[in-house]
């Protein structure tokens, strides 16, 4: 049986509209607040952290990682990573594929988002989010196979889920800090076996965590409703909502996250349980500062469509490649900071940290630039699309 458009899995996008600037603008855009939210661990300023003894500029850049980064642009990522699955089953609905192959591109895409992060996680960064996606793929995908009203449902599922486990987590996370009082994120590293082994053994439980902690789940599953609803294709007709969404979306979660920049400032001292609940806070109010982010740059990639200028286009160009240029920036941040590679993250501090991931998303712009002034595919947003669609893979580019 064929998936026909007008069906219960009808996202109402146009199938076969040119490829529109928003989306990938916010994709592009958001790597370099990604890059910049792992450099700060390879600083030693994750989340969390005590800053209240470090140099001032340290803890600037702690408040502003605190109220605008950390758990916002992850939500991002999350929101825009199921507007596009939303968009794929879209396009194949439009052109009469089978449901039973429809599952079938879902899973493998789970699969092999896996098998990169895990890989990536392997050799770079432990906590990173593509083996969390993979997850999430297979946990929610068939949704995509569902009425809305399914999807909404399962929203309000994961919604109550996490605001029971994220707190939790997090005061666990607490009540189980040092002697000092700080929490310890040790990345572990490349120069012995012990390191490695380390490595090995947290693979399959980073996704879980994130999946526990993190609102991971219910994030990809509006991304699902705002590709059913075309938000970032058509963000003119949705101006109203969306203008909402940025204002109080955005608003909303940094001040949700003033408690816990307070508190890594030193200004709060609060008990183990107070203080998870704090940064409980700042995670969850996060869904909604991924929203908002999601929405400016919506409206403002309404404004430039008609003239994005060079430099737009060069962002718009990395969003397009963005697992290639996820990939490259977490590399390169990786070996300019990690204290068993280059070292500078022990020496540049959180706020050199956040230049350094600057400059190296500044570097993959001009290579997203080059890529598509040739017309090139990122080479490993192509490899998925070859793992996933096999000899199709030249007419999934949007996939």
């Amino acid at each position: 049986m064929s998936i026909q458009a007008g069906g219960p899995i009808d996202p109402g996008l146009p199938a076969a509209s040119p490829r529109r600037l928003a989306p990938d603008l916010a994709r592009g855009a958001m790597l370099l607040l990604i890059a910049m939210a792992y450099a700060g661990v390879y600083a030693g300023g994750g989340f969390g952290t005590d800053v209240s003894a470090d140099p001032i500029q340290d803890r600037i850049a702690t408040l502003f990682t605190t109220l605008f980064l950390d758990n916002r642009a992850f939500p991002m990522f999350a929101i825009l990573f199921g507007y596009g699955m939303a968009w794929m089953v879209a396009r194949q609905s439009a052109r009469g594929t089978s449901e039973r192959e429809v599952r079938r591109l879902l899973r493998r895409r789970g699969f092999f988002l896996l098998l990169f992060g895990a890989v990536h996680a392997f050799l770079v960064f432990p906590g990173e989010i593509l083996a969390s996606y993979g997850l999430a793929a297979l946990v929610t995908g068939r949704l995509l196979l569902r009425s809305n009203r399914r999807i909404v449902r399962a929203a309000v599922v994961f919604a109550v889920f996490y605001v029971v486990t994220v707190p939790l987590a997090f005061i666990g996370m607490n009540m189980g800090e040092s002697q000092d009082g700080e929490v310890e994120f040790a990345l572990p590293g490349y120069l012995t076996a012990g390191d490695w082994i380390e490595r090995l053994v947290f693979l399959p439980f980073g996704p879980l965590f994130i999946a526990v902690a993190f609102p991971l789940l219910l994030l990809v599953v509006l991304g699902y409703l705002a590709g059913r609803a075309g938000l970032l294709d058509d963000p003119a007709a949705h101006r109203g909502l969306l203008v909402k969404v940025a204002v109080f979306g955005v608003g909303l979660s940094v001040l949700g996250a003033v408690p816990s920049a307070l508190t890594s400032l030193g200004y709060l001292s609060p008990d183990a349980v107070t203080g998870g609940l704090f940064m409980g806070a700042q995670v969850l109010t996060g869904v909604l500062g991924g929203a908002g982010y999601a929405a400016l740059f919506a409206l403002w990639g309404t404004r430039l469509e008609a003239d994005p200028g060079p430099a737009v286009r060069a962002v718009a160009a990395m969003g397009k490649r963005s697992l290639t240029f996820y990939l490259l920036n977490s590399v390169l941040v990786a070996i300019l900071l990690h204290p068993d590679l280059v070292g500078l993250g022990s020496e540049v501090g959180s706020a050199g940290a956040l230049l350094v991931a600057a400059l190296v998303w500044s570097i993959s712009l001009v290579l997203a630039a080059l890529l598509a002034a040739r017309g090139r595919p990122g080479p490993l947003d192509l490899l998925m699309r070859r793992c996933v669609h096999g000899g199709r893979a030249k007419n999934e580019a949007r996939a």
